[in-house]
């Protein structure tokens, strides 16, 4: 039997380069042949996560299926990506054609969705959820399962939470910040990112295609695990396999943060994009307490290998892998200007992964950046966040 996770009349904004159409097939036997067709155009094939111990596959952070993380554990499931820039993609109503084959016979369904293509708009502001009926009014879900509590302003992740669960808020633009609060239900002993958030900049396809792109990329994911180990994650097409552009920096040296369940956390969290260097930070405080001027976790692109292209754009979401249910509420997300003023980065040592998983590459740190001096970048502008006192509100 063929479902969907958010039903058969569905709605969607341009938040990134793709409408994410999620839901599960019953059938314990992998499919033999799985389609949609849009509008009435041609049959595309999409991928659906085969039953557990039917590949023996080695992929990226122990994977064993191709799409990787973004439907790892969950048999059955797929998540049907219509790019924003299909030729039989209309505005306002769209019609899709779901079918599937198994060894048993073929299902097939359908349902209706909403495109606008206008972006969302900052700042954005999700502190009051009260007139709000459905997720998909604020946002869309890129993988994984989100619910919202208008009474209580709360958007939740929903168990079993999936890997790399993603909920995108916002639209593609450069330089931004969000606030917003955090709770986090139970840490649990088995490994997991509790959260936090995502500037997310798309997923990219492997080749040959698979039907579902694997490849994360991020201007700045934050992420706090069940041990209070803090990390920021930059990244192009992270998790795709033999790839020359695909690059990864994220934090070695782990910050750590005692977190408590049910307990309620602030989080101020920025991404800047500038002069070709991508570069993130956030913080996390109990909330009702000062914030703290130090970021707890940040890490930039500036020892990153030319080559590789930074960036561009990314969009605020929500993200977790794992664990329990995490809540999120008093959202805000504007743009993060920045000033005239130079800026200088110091260049640290961060795990750099490159070329797609076929070699750690350590981009000759002890050759070219042994240094103790910060190095100034003049075409990077200020990164500076202003003070709590005299800095605006979110």
């Amino acid at each position: 039997m063929l479902n969907l996770a958010y039903g058969h009349s569905q709605r969607f904004r341009a938040r990134h380069n793709d409408i994410n159409i999620l839901g599960s097939c019953s059938a314990e036997s992998p499919a033999i042949r799985s389609i949609y067709r849009l509008n009435g155009g041609p049959e595309r094939t999409f991928y659906i996560e085969p039953p557990s111990g039917s590949t023996s596959g080695t992929y990226p952070y122990g994977a064993t299926t191709a799409g990787v993380n973004r439907l790892r554990g969950r048999p059955g499931h797929f998540n049907i990506e219509i790019p924003t820039g299909a030729r039989e993609l209309k505005v306002g109503c769209n019609h899709v054609v779901v079918a599937v084959t198994v060894l048993n016979g073929r299902e097939e369904l359908t349902l209706d969705f909403e495109w606008q293509p206008d972006p969302v708009l900052l700042p954005l502001d999700l502190t009051d959820l009260s007139q709000v009926s459905s997720i998909q009014e604020i946002g869309q879900v890129v993988d994984g399962t989100f619910a919202l509590d208008p009474s209580s302003g709360v958007i939740c992740s929903v168990a079993p939470v999936a890997a790399d669960s993603l909920l995108l808020l916002g639209s593609a633009y450069g330089s931004q910040e969000a606030s917003y609060d955090v709770t986090f239900s139970n840490c649990g002993s088995s490994f997991c990112f509790m959260g936090l958030s995502d500037f997310f900049s798309g997923h990219e396809a492997q080749s040959p295609e698979l039907g579902i792109k694997p490849g994360y990329s991020t201007g700045g994911l934050a992420t706090l695990d069940n041990k209070g180990r803090a990390r920021i994650w930059l990244a192009w097409g992270d998790c795709l396999m033999e790839i020359n552009e695909t690059w990864v920096v994220k934090t070695e040296k782990l910050a750590r943060f005692v977190i408590q369940p049910d307990v309620p956390y602030r989080v101020r969290h920025q991404m800047i994009l500038q002069g070709g260097v991508n570069c993130s930070r956030f913080r996390i405080w109990r909330k009702g307490d000062e914030e703290p001027s130090k970021w707890l976790c940040e890490e930039n692109t500036l020892h990153l290998d030319p080559e590789h292209q930074p960036i561009q754009k990314a969009s605020f979401g929500l993200f977790q892998c794992w664990g329990s249910p995490t809540s999120w509420s008093n959202i805000a997300v504007r743009h993060l200007d920045v000033d005239s003023e130079p800026i200088c980065l110091t260049p640290r040592r961060h795990e750099l992964l490159t070329r797609g998983w076929s070699k750690f590459a350590d981009l000759a740190w002890k050759a070219k950046n042994r240094l103790t001096k910060a190095v100034c970048l003049e075409s990077v502008r200020s990164l500076s966040m202003p003070s709590v006192e005299s800095g605006p509100a979110l």
